[in-house]
This record gives C-alpha cells, structure tokens and sequence, in this order.
C-alpha cells in the first residue's frame, strides 16, 4: 500500500483569500467558508443577483460554484426553484456525528499504522500551533474564535493526513466541515484566556505519537460524541436527544429557523 501523504482539499486561511484560479473556483471558496461560518444561513434562498452584487463574483461562476457545493451538501437545489443553504436539524446532525466517527476514526487508525517521520512532525507542528492561538486568546471575539476554529480544524486534519486512502481523507474533509457548520451557530468555548491544549486533545495526540491505536481511537471518538453532544444541546436542546433516541435518521432533516 502505498505511504505516502494523500493530499487533501484544504479551504484557505482564515482571512486569506483565494489568489488563483479561475473565478470559479474563488467563488467556491468564499461561499463554502460564508456557509459553514453562518454568514450565509441554513435554508437561506441564495438568489444570484443578490450573491452578485454581495461578493463581486459574475453569475455563471456563482452558479457553478453552487453546483459544486451541491455535491458537498452545502446547498440545496430543487429544479425550477434554484439554490438555498443545506438546512439543518438535530437528526441530520446525529447522522453526519456517526458517519464522522466511522470514517475519522479509521483515517486515525491507518495514520498510525502507515504514518511516517514526516507524518509525526505534522502532528507535532500542529499541536504546537493550536497550542499557541490557545495561550495567546485573551478575548472570545468572533475574529479570535474565528482563528481557533481554523486552527483546531488544521490540528484535526494533520492528525489523519499519514493514512493512504484518499477516499478517507476526502470524506473526512467532507463530514468535518458539515460539522463545523453546527458548531458555528453555539457559543460553546472553554474559557479565556487558556493554559495550552484541552485535555481531550492532549489524550489524542499523546497516544497518536505512541501509535496507541486503541486508546487514540478511544479518545477521538470520545471527543466527537462530547462536543456533538454538547453542539445539540445548544442548538436544540436537551428535548431533541430524549425524544429522538432508538429512531432512525431520516433523509431530510426538518427546516430549522435561522
């Protein structure tokens, strides 16, 4: 099998904007971060003349760029009626925390099977960088959240980017993202300032690095459960988990107000 880093779909940097390319893919860029910060709400109606004169972009790079987003599950569209933002709801959220653990998970697990040097100092670089935008936040600002969030998604990424199998690392971007797009709409954060890394985090990279696969595992999908959890609670609260326990998930979760 082959080792080697599999590259992954990376957004840009929080307030970098995309240099190159075609306006296609700017466009692409610029509204899949608008959705998954909440710029851009769940079930909004994204009308091209508005989304023109909004971000700049002409109207067939805006509706490619929606077709592209189609894919992601990022938008809606529905033939004659045009595109709006994915909805959300507390079913469809289980759904994508269970495919999450399933596949993050397993891209885990082979990184510490088929991970290299090179693949150890991502790990590390990364813990060291999240670490340090945790030490340096001295106010829960939206620009300071903004930049953990970016950090903490880099953190995650490097943590599975040693395992080989593309489709893996892409389904993994995928259903983060997706997640992301929840966590967004709560105020859940540990206090600030902090001291360094959660305890959480810690446990995942300290037995990642001991290629303690089992206990790594364990504590990753520890931590998504807590944290989804946590994000439905907010979001939905707690009526939504009693009363949705032993159903089965459905294909559209219902509309939720934004």
């Amino acid at each position: 099998m082959d080792t080697q880093q599999t590259t992954m779909t990376m957004p840009p940097a929080h307030g970098q904007a995309v240099q190159h390319g075609s306006q296609i893919e700017q466009a692409y860029w610029h509204l899949r971060q608008q959705i998954i910060e909440g710029h851009l709400k769940p079930s909004e109606k994204l009308r091209i003349d508005f989304l023109r004169e909004r971000y700049g972009f002409g109207a067939s790079a805006l509706r490619e760029a929606m077709s592209r987003l189609v894919s992601d599950g990022l938008v809606e569209s529905e033939a004659q009626r045009g595109f709006w933002v994915a909805r959300i709801g507390p079913e469809e959220f289980r759904d994508i925390t269970l495919a999450r653990k399933a596949v993050e998970v397993e891209a885990l697990r082979q990184s510490m099977q088929f991970g290299q040097l090179d693949w150890e100092e991502r790990v590390v670089a990364a813990r060291h960088s999240l670490e340090r935008v945790e030490t340096s936040m001295m106010e829960a600002t939206a620009e300071v959240i903004t930049r953990w969030e970016h950090q903490n998604r880099q953190f995650h990424m490097a943590l599975i980017s040693g395992c080989p199998s593309k489709w893996l690392l892409r389904f993994t971007v995928q259903l983060y993202d997706q997640s992301q797009r929840y966590r967004h709409r709560t105020i859940l954060r540990r206090p600030i300032p902090r001291r360094g890394l959660s305890k959480e985090h810690t446990e995942i990279v300290e037995a990642t690095l001991k290629r303690d696969i089992d206990r790594a595992c364990a504590a990753l999908s520890r931590h998504i459960d807590t944290t989804a959890l946590a994000v439905e609670k907010a979001i939905f609260g707690p009526d939504a988990q009693t009363a949705a326990q032993a159903q089965p998930v459905r294909k559209k979760a219902p509309r939720v107000a934004s």
